[in-house]
């Protein structure tokens, strides 16, 4: 058990007694703006929307596609879970979308569990709580923790994985169990890269004398047995249905970022990711740093070794990974969250002042913003940045969604009452630094949802595709258009469209201006980008 023992003689700051249903209210309103009442959006919700659709209305589960593409970028897990939320509650009217993302809930829901019962086994009562803090404030997580995407699923996993390797060494055969069902959400919910990451961090702890029992290697087999036997029901499952499409996925989608088995693809720009960590892992990145200094004499108990070496690991193999996006730093928050709670409660008094303080005037202000450019807009006000802001409502509407302003106004109202709030300076700052976080997020969805849903949904353009072709019998050829508008046909629509087998499609469509001379059928923008996403259909029969 980690007990960090400030240098000075000055005592470390009493933890209060904390109100747990406070923290259980703050993840709840966290969570739930957002995940429904939207369209799916670009560019992350379309393939998984289409994908849960397939899985509702069809008989089959074994693999994920969309029209006639199949989709194995990620295993298919999140898609199952999903699917199996979206079925009862579209029955009962609840868009497919909307039901469909419930499912993100239930995984963040997991996620933050996880990683408050690892936060308590490392460092005690009281302490997983801060984590859970120090997780919700990350910048990186607020849209990735309420989209329609399987990419949550590494969260969820990777907090239960270190509540297990935590737990070990009190009960090795449970921990086992919760060990290997981490293991299976990465093999069946994501790649073999991440189940890889997972498995080098449990063993790198045979190396250090908390984990060099006999009792460990139980924990480890028992998460073996666990995980590779109904991985590998899937795999047959999918050989079976299709062995072409389980090929193309180990070749070349296994691996995640690093490709496949038959294409690896190593050793990315490190520009990317230094840039874009710095941001994604705000606070956690800063406070993790902090923590394991301030914790350097405990080096070799579990509360350190822990969290450092599965951070250490996933630094590595996100420098070697090929083919790195935002969302694979998301692991990297779990181990981050876990190392910055022994450092909280002795942050030095001007370094909690000056993130307290710049959590407060950043949301605060940002929160102010979005109210007065929302009442702006509402007023008709004309001004160089109303007219800027008039891009997100191109039809001009000034409807109130007045269950989001009533939200927006609550959680507006709350949130002043909360940093008013005492408590030890360290959780002050990380506690307002949450709930600023919260705000910002619940005042942009409850103002902005059907704006913003008007710019990032490709609802409009997909249903006026769907009257030009009213009449018009045959397949259209989409091969020459972007992935996400082949997929919003797909989802909002009974078009049949076409992208490996296209060359006897009557119709094609085109991405792009029209060229000088060219007779279109159709052609139309997409509201939320005019400049790009312009689309046009031709006869190919007119020939």
């Amino acid at each position: 058990m980690l007990t960090y023992v400030p240098q000075s003689a000055t005592p470390a700051p009493e933890i209060p007694q904390q109100k747990p249903w406070l923290l259980i209210v703050l993840c709840l309103v966290w969570l739930l703006p957002g995940l429904i009442g939207h369209d799916p959006w670009k560019p992350a919700e379309l393939e998984t929307a289409a994908v849960v659709k397939r899985f509702v209305e069809q008989d089959y589960w074994v693999l994920p596609r969309f029209a006639d593409v199949s989709y194995l970028e990620f295993a298919p897990l999140y898609y199952w879970s999903a699917a199996i939320i979206a079925w009862p509650l579209s029955k009962l009217g609840l868009p497919i979308h909307d039901a469909a993302r419930l499912a993100t809930g239930v995984w963040m829901a997991l996620a933050l569990w996880g990683l408050g019962l690892a936060g308590r086994a490392l460092y005690g009562r009281r302490q997983g709580r801060v984590g859970v803090l120090v997780l919700i404030g990350c910048i990186g997580l607020i849209i990735w923790g309420h989209q329609l995407a399987p990419q949550v699923l590494t969260v969820a996993a990777f907090s239960w994985h270190a509540f297990a390797l935590a737990h070990s060494q009190r009960q090795p055969l449970l921990a086992g169990a919760i060990l290997g069902l981490a293991w299976l959400t990465l093999l069946l919910g994501t790649n073999w890269a991440d189940f890889l990451l997972a498995l080098s961090s449990a063993l790198i702890l045979i190396v250090f004398k908390p984990w060099r029992r006999a009792s460990y290697a139980v924990t480890l087999v028992t998460a073996l047995v666990l995980a590779l036997p109904l991985v590998a029901v899937w795999a047959l499952w999918l050989h079976q249905f299709s062995p072409a499409a389980l090929s193309r996925w180990l070749d070349y989608e296994a691996l995640g970022p690093f490709g496949g088995l038959a294409q690896l693809t190593l050793f990315h720009g490190l520009g990317f990711f230094l840039s874009t960590v710095i941001w994604f892992a705000w606070p956690a990145l800063p406070l993790a740093a902090w923590g394991g200094w301030s914790s350097r004499r405990q080096w070799r108990e579990p509360g350190v070794i822990l969290p450092a070496s599965m951070a250490a690991l996933m630094v590595l193999w996100l420098a070697a990974a090929g083919d790195v996006r935002d969302y694979v730093l998301l692991p990297l928050l779990v181990p981050l969250s876990l190392l910055a709670v022994p450092g909280v409660d002795v942050l030095r008094r001007g370094a909690a002042s000056a993130l307290n303080w710049f959590g407060m005037m950043t949301f605060g202000l940002t929160a102010a913003a979005l109210w007065l450019a929302w009442g702006a807009l509402q007023l008709g006000l004309s001004s160089g940045v109303t007219r800027r802001l008039a891009q997100f409502n191109p039809d001009g509407t000034r409807e109130i969604a007045w269950l989001g302003l009533l939200f927006a106004l609550a959680i507006s109202v709350s949130w002043y009452r909360v940093i008013a709030r005492k408590r030890p300076l360290g959780r002050l700052a990380v506690t307002n630094w949450a709930c600023g976080a919260t705000l910002v997020w619940g005042v942009l969805i409850g103002l902005w949802l059907p704006w913003l849903d008007q710019s990032k949904s490709y609802r409009g353009v997909s249903d006026s595709l769907v009257v030009a072709m009213q009449g018009r019998a045959g397949c259209i050829d989409v091969s020459q258009v972007a992935t996400a508008m082949v997929v919003s046909l797909d989802y909002f629509s009974t078009l049949p469209v076409h992208r490996n087998q296209a060359r006897n499609c009557r119709w094609q469509l085109h991405q792009g201006k029209v060229p000088p001379g060219v007779m279109t059928v159709w052609n139309d923008t997409r509201r939320g980008d005019e400049a790009k996403e312009r689309f046009y259909l031709l006869d190919r029969g007119e020939r």
